[in-house]
């Protein structure tokens, strides 16, 4: 029998440790999720420690699961090889302790170095572990083909690979030749213990965002990138505008490898500087309520999207969305049941769904409350710790064998 068996609970089921780690943590809000579903494997049998940044560590609050922080300074603009050196390091620092302490499983999040980091995964199978990889991004958005075969050698070299949608299993299965048995859809969930936390009333979030009580609020929210197609949310703006000419449109994140000079420079073209509240930088978590429970209707108008964490808080929040008809979103929204979905870089039919929404307060607020039951029925963290811990059980006993 292996030497990564922890013991047998009073259940009969088996007890083993998890190394959870996910690197990117309380930098662009991953916390969240990693909060989310560390608290309930730990209601599962499972004993799990999360492996994360140093940026998570400020947002520690009663966490019944221990929380280790490997990766220090690994972000900023500081050389990026000595960042890289530091990632390394914080790599080795988790298989020696893993293999100290006896962990049965690596789950691994997001990967900086692919090279690198398949190396690592090859080590952690060499040293004994079970290795699996949530694919949050299949493909990520700053991978070049240069990347590709890494990404294949990776995701080939784990035990088992977890993604969030049909369209993502489809996706890896395809272009990265993997058994469908080696796939595994778990869905991304809610974040109800953030909302209900961060409770204020519409009033108080509007004051500080400075907005009147009769400003109807369009909230875009998150990294800016490429593929989240906020050009033709500016586009389409107008539009709305001479609909709702009360609204306003709220651009809230920071910027990601992608600068939002452009953008800035058509919304002056188009003349809606007035009309347009930009922050373009990273959001305070303890500011983060203010701007969805201010928002009217939150929009993701992405041409490219797998997943997005965007749409669960929107859910948490009880807010209606419009969004492309692709990837996660189109598996998630029920199209005038719980948001509106529309053609990716289709301005006219974006600019007509927020018009839709912000004319029609009732059926949004109905809409809001839809999407909201739903992600608390479908997409609950229990049942997604569940799933999660039937495919570390039976990993492990593939392991045991």
């Amino acid at each position: 029998m292996s030497s990564h068996l922890i013991n047998e609970t009073k259940t009969g089921k088996m007890e083993f440790l998890v190394y959870y780690v996910e690197p990117v943590g309380g930098h662009l809000g991953m916390h969240y999720y990693d909060f989310s579903l560390c608290r309930e494997l730990t209601k599962n049998n499972i004993k799990v420690i999360l492996q994360t940044c140093d940026e998570t560590e400020p947002y520690l609050d009663n966490l019944d699961f221990p929380v280790r922080f490997p990766f220090k300074k690994i972000y900023g603009d500081g050389q990026k090889i000595l960042r890289g050196w530091r990632y390394l390091r914080g790599q080795l620092k988790i298989l020696l302790s893993a293999r100290k302490e006896k962990a049965g499983i690596l789950h691994f999040h997001y990967f900086h170095f692919l090279p690198l980091d398949w190396i690592l995964v090859k080590l952690s199978k060499k040293m004994g572990f079970q290795v699996i990889v949530t694919a949050h991004d299949v493909i990520p958005f700053d991978a070049g083909q240069k990347e590709m075969p890494w990404l294949r050698r990776l995701y080939q070299s784990a035990d088992a690979v977890i993604v969030h949608t049909q369209d993502s299993s489809n996706e890896i299965q395809e272009k990265f030749g993997l058994e469908r048995k080696k796939v595994t859809i778990i869905p991304q969930g809610p974040y109800f213990h953030f909302s209900e936390k961060n409770q204020i009333s519409r009033e108080t979030a509007r004051d500080k965002l400075g907005l009147t009580k009769m400003t109807k609020m369009v909230l875009f929210f998150g990294q800016i990138k490429k593929v989240k197609g906020i050009g033709h949310l500016i586009a389409a703006f107008p539009q709305v505008l001479q609909v709702v000419p009360e609204s306003r449109l709220v651009i809230a994140g920071p910027e990601w490898r992608h600068s939002f000079g452009n953008y800035a420079k058509t919304i002056r073209d188009l003349r809606i500087e007035d009309k347009v509240l930009l922050r373009i930088e990273h959001i305070p978590e303890e500011e983060v309520a203010f701007y969805f429970t201010a928002a009217d209707v939150v929009v993701l108008p992405y041409t490219k999207v797998y997943q997005s964490a965007v749409l669960f808080m929107a859910h948490s929040f009880a807010k209606p969305i419009v969004a492309s008809s692709i990837g996660g979103l189109a598996e998630v929204i029920r199209h005038r049941e719980t948001g509106f979905l529309v053609p990716p870089g289709d301005e006219k039919a974006l600019a007509e769904a927020l018009i839709e929404v912000l004319n029609n307060e009732q059926t949004a607020a109905e809409m809001g409350m839809k999407g909201k039951i739903e992600a608390a029925e479908i997409y609950g963290w229990p049942a997604i710790a569940k799933k999660t811990a039937d495919l570390y059980t039976l990993i492990h006993q593939e392991q045991i064998k």
